[in-house]
């Protein structure tokens, strides 16, 4: 069954692994810092599985999960709304949270108790924070609109405090090493703007709440936090930066003209920006010259996509197709190595999709990580960028891997030297030249292998790519 949501989302959402809104918010909230309660109206048994998220419950008050505990005679008599009631008020009478926050599950969207109603009323009469979202498995949601709901969740309990916005700018949905945040926000500086707050899943909640208070937000796209950018320019008046995320010298030249222009900044941002950017073009002009000596043709690339599931809007980011620009300015041939269904309708959808987004790189689906080796030739490729999962399939065709995590791409002008350096590597590997490849048998052999543009899957009979 092909797994596309009929919305219009960043290509993470539409190919990436889908997850249960509930199971996924708790995840998240679970490791978010502040005065915060979760109060899930259902029946005790969905609850539970709050422990199999995983990851340690960091929490300020005495309980950060708290359940309505709904039993079976309320649920078909439709008293969970009164119940609700007076959880919101026992929860704040009891802890005096900064923010509740409200899931549901399966049991209570079905039976269509109005959460959100009951929560606003609450929040009025009481004077408090309290925000609910439609949560459950009913209708599973890809990582990425999971994350855009909850972000927008929490953006509703930011008030704006009438600070002088202007030169505030919030970058959201990117999590950031040290070095990069120092980095983000010296470029910032130079256009004469403040990164004022940085949203991701290490952002405490004192943080969503000042989210109101700046001019410009920047976030990764195309099509990735639809629902916050939405709030933030009807709700806050804020401009809206939707811009790949910064991988590579081209991905970087992309995301700080974004940022200019839509910050209204006069000058030219590259030409404010060579002290790091002349390095990373001198890193990106030397690496393509090394290897072109090396292999005696361009770089041939095997790109993995939606093989990992994850609520990172990074890690998203970079693996659909956001580090991209790394690779082409190195002259390289990519093609892209999807996984999922391998039906004729979802080949169309997925051609469309990538379409949409102005890519025409072929590519092919595999249903599986153990299908992968058989659709690719020994020698085919120079490297696999992709899942580290995926090495086992990879080894098998003498094929170096170089993980896409973000622990081994940075973002930034910084950050392309060293990145270029563990692509080298990678293609460089000693370890692969030990071994002669061993291809197993394929376990899709009755699907064609071969790779196809969306050009030419979506051309007319006859009028193919040639």
């Amino acid at each position: 069954m092909a797994r596309f949501r009929p919305h219009r989302m960043y290509p993470g959402a539409l190919l990436a692994q889908e997850a249960c809104s509930y199971q996924a918010c708790t995840e998240l909230l679970l490791r978010m810092r502040g005065k915060l309660a979760v109060l899930i109206h259902s029946d005790r048994d969905c609850s539970n599985v709050l422990p199999k998220t995983g990851g340690r419950v960091h929490r300020e008050l005495p309980y950060k999960f708290v359940c309505t505990n709904l039993r079976e005679d309320e649920l078909v008599s439709g008293h969970g709304g009164a119940k609700l009631r007076r959880a919101i008020e026992v929860v704040h009478e009891a802890m005096q949270p900064d923010l509740i926050v409200v899931l549901s599950t399966c049991p209570t969207v079905m039976i269509g108790d109005n959460l959100k109603h009951v929560a606003k009323k609450a929040a009025r009469d009481l004077g408090i924070r309290v925000e609910a979202e439609i949560t459950h498995g009913l209708r599973p949601v890809s990582p990425a609109e999971v994350v855009d709901t909850l972000y927008c969740l929490l953006a509703r309990a930011a008030q704006p405090s009438g600070a002088d916005v202007r030169r505030r700018v919030a970058l959201v949905g990117v999590e950031l090493r040290d070095e990069e945040r120092t980095e983000m926000f010296a470029q910032f500086k130079t256009l004469g703007l403040d990164l004022h707050v940085v949203l991701n899943g290490s952002a405490a909640l004192d943080v969503f709440l000042r989210a109101a208070d700046v001019g410009l937000v920047v976030h990764p796209g195309p099509n990735m936090l639809v629902a916050y950018a939405r709030h933030a320019r009807e709700v806050w008046q804020q401009a809206t930066a939707e811009v790949p995320l910064p991988c590579g010298v081209r991905g970087c030249d992309r995301f700080w003209s974004a940022v200019a222009e839509s910050s209204g900044y006069q000058g030219d941002p590259l030409a404010a920006m060579a002290v790091d950017r002349e390095p990373a073009l001198a890193a990106v002009e030397a690496t393509r010259k090394r290897l072109f000596e090396r292999l005696g043709r361009p770089l041939r690339v095997a790109y993995n996509i939606g093989s990992v599931r994850s609520f990172d809007l990074r890690r998203l980011a970079l693996e659909e197709l956001g580090d991209v620009p790394m690779f082409e300015e190195l002259g390289a041939a990519i093609a892209l190595f999807i996984q999922g269904p391998q039906d004729d309708d979802n080949r169309q959808r997925t051609a469309k999709v990538l379409r949409d987004l102005g890519v025409d790189l072929p590519f092919a689906l595999f249903r599986a990580p153990n299908s992968l080796q058989g659709l690719i030739t020994p020698g085919e490729f120079d490297v696999f960028y992709g899942a580290e999962f995926l090495r086992d399939q990879t080894s098998q065709l003498n094929l170096p891997l170089l993980h896409h995590h973000a622990e081994v791409i940075g973002l930034g002008y910084r950050a392309v030297a060293r990145n270029l350096a563990r692509l080298e590597a990678a293609v460089g590997s000693s370890f692969y030249r030990t071994f002669a490849p061993h291809r197993a048998p394929g376990q899709d052999a009755d699907v064609p292998r071969a790779l196809a543009r969306p050009s030419d899957i979506l051309a007319p009979a006859g009028t193919a790519h040639v």
